[in-house]
């Protein structure tokens, strides 16, 4: 199967678009227990949380950019939007919590490849002109 054949797009943009509108909307309805991270990245994340806004932008951004996936409207843009999350999601495993890098792996492949996927698109943005 080809990675640019239309039905397989789909799918991961499917999947994709599921698993980022119920990693947003958990955060606003499920009570997390003890964290699993250690001292470090527990510490990053309290720092996030405490700012009052972070955790809300990025949950808004994984709702947004997820509807945009499984509506096929504006995937390209949700591919952009997701880009600094999954970097620092990316960052935060390899040099606070590496023993769960794995974990990060998904997000920061399956955007990557939606942003391949549509980088003709993105050509007028990057160009010099």
């Amino acid at each position: 199967m080809s990675l640019k054949n239309k039905k397989f797009i789909r799918t991961v943009q499917i999947i994709f678009g599921l698993y980022l509108l119920f990693s947003g909307l958990v955060g606003y309805f499920v009570e997390f227990p003890e964290s699993p991270y250690n001292e470090a990245g527990n510490v990053f994340l309290e720092a996030m949380f405490n700012t009052g806004y972070l955790f809300h932008l990025m949950s808004i951004i994984f709702i947004l950019s997820g509807l945009m996936f499984i509506s096929n409207k504006f995937s390209a843009l949700g591919a952009l939007l997701l880009t600094p999350i999954t970097l620092n999601i990316g960052l935060f495993h390899l040099f606070l919590d590496f023993k769960n890098f794995w974990l990060a792996l998904i997000p920061i492949i399956l955007n990557i490849y939606l942003l391949a996927i549509h980088s003709p698109k993105y050509k007028s943005i990057l160009s010099s002109k």
